[in-house]
C-alpha cells in the first residue's frame, strides 16, 4: 500500500480532478502484515446493485473461500450527516431495515459511523451535491476494519465498457466509475483483497439476476427521495432511481412482483413523462437511462416517438 501511495494513486486522484494535488507524506516505518481476518464481506444497502452481488455471492457461491458471511453498511453518503436531523434518521432508518435484510439471511450485520464525511464535504458541495471523492471514506472505512475482514466485494454500478465509454461523463463528478475498477486493486494490503464485482453485467442485467428472488421483491430500496408516501411502501415510485427501475421492470413484464414495496400506481401516473425525459437524456448521454432506452429497443418495448408528444419543461403532450 505504501509503495502504491507512493507511486501510482496520487496521479490517478489528480486525473479525476483538478481540484486535487499530490501531497508529501512520511510513514514511521513498517511491521509484517499477516492475515488476521476471517470475514469475508459486502455492503447490504439493499440497492440493485448490493442485492446482484450478494445474490451471486452468497446464494449461489459454492466455494467456502468465496461465499459472503458477513455484511456491513458505512455511513459515508451525504444523507448519513446532514445538518439537521433529518439525514441521522434516514441512515438510523436505513440500518434497521438492512439488519432485518440481513438477519432473514441468517448473516452477521456490522454498521460503521464514521465522521469522514466532513472532510469530504466541501468537495461534494462545490460540485452540487455529486459523490465526487466521498468514496474515499467508503474506502477508508473498509480498510480500517482488515483485522476482521480479509476479502470484501466492492459492487460497482457501471459496467466494463460503460467504464469505458463513459469517462468523460465520469470526470470530477464520480470517483467510483471513473477508476474504481483499476483504484480499489492499488489500496489492497496483504491482509486483505478488495474484489470489484458487477462490472461483468450492465444494470439491466443485475435487475434480471434478482428479479425472481423472492428476497429482493421484499427489501429491494432504490428510493432517494427520503420522504414518507402515501401508501408507506419503502419506494416512493417517483424519485430518479424509482423510476428507472422501475422502467426496467416493466420492460421485463415484472412490475407487479414489485408491488409490495414500490407505489406502482404513482408510477404509472408519472412513467410517460419519465420515458420521454429518457429519451432526451439518452441524447445527453447518460449511462443508466442509455442501458434502459437500449433494453426497450431489444425488446421491442413501445416507447414515446416524437409523432406522439411534445415536450414542455418535464410535462409531455400528447397530440
Amino acid at each position: 500500500l505504501y509503495q502504491n501511495i507512493k507511486w501510482y494513486i496520487p496521479r490517478i486522484l489528480c486525473d479525476f480532478s483538478d481540484d486535487l494535488a499530490p501531497v508529501k507524506f512520511t510513514v514511521d516505518g513498517f511491521t509484517s502484515a499477516k492475515r488476521k481476518g476471517n470475514l469475508i464481506g459486502t455492503s447490504i444497502s439493499c440497492g440493485v446493485d448490493s442485492l446482484s452481488t450478494i445474490y451471486d455471492h452468497f446464494v449461489k457461491e459454492t466455494d467456502p473461500d468465496y461465499r459472503i458471511n458477513a455484511l456491513f453498511l458505512f455511513s459515508h453518503e451525504p444523507r448519513s450527516h446532514l445538518t439537521d436531523s433529518s439525514g441521522v434518521t434516514v441512515y438510523n432508518n436505513l440500518v434497521q431495515h438492512v439488519k432485518k435484510a440481513a438477519d432473514e439471511l441468517g448473516l452477521p450485520f456490522y454498521g460503521l459511523d464514521t465522521n469522514l464525511y466532513f472532510f469530504t464535504y466541501p468537495i461534494m458541495r462545490k460540485h452540487r451535491g455529486t459523490l465526487s471523492i466521498s468514496y474515499i471514506a467508503l474506502y477508508s472505512s473498509i480498510l480500517s476494519l482488515q483485522s476482521a475482514i480479509f476479502r470484501y466485494y466492492m459492487a460497482s454500478a457501471y459496467s466494463y465498457s460503460q467504464i469505458k465509454k463513459f469517462e468523460d461523463h465520469t470526470h470530477d463528478r464520480t470517483l467510483a466509475p471513473f477508476c474504481e475498477s483499476y483504484f480499489l486493486p492499488l489500496i489492497e494490503t496483504e491482509r486483505f483483497e478488495l474484489i470489484i464485482d458487477g462490472c461483468q453485467y450492465r444494470r439491466i442485467d443485475k435487475i434480471k439476476n434478482i428479479v425472481d428472488w423472492d428476497f429482493a421483491q421484499r427489501h429491494l430500496n432504490v428510493c432517494v427521495s427520503w420522504k414518507p408516501n402515501h401508501r408507506n411502501t419503502a419506494n416512493c415510485g417517483v424519485c430518479d432511481k424509482c423510476l428507472r427501475t422501475l422502467l426496467t421492470l416493466e420492460i421485463m413484464g415484472k412490475l407487479d412482483k414489485f408491488s409490495d414495496i414500490f407505489d406502482i400506481e404513482q408510477y404509472r401516473r408519472n412513467s410517460f413523462n419519465y420515458k420521454i425525459r429518457c429519451l432526451e437524456d439518452f441524447c445527453g448521454g447518460d449511462p443508466i437511462v442509455m442501458d434502459n432506452v437500449d433494453f426497450a429497443r431489444e425488446n421491442n418495448f413501445p416507447m414515446p416517438t416524437k409523432r406522439d408528444c411534445y415536450v414542455l419543461g418535464q410535462n409531455a403532450v400528447v397530440i
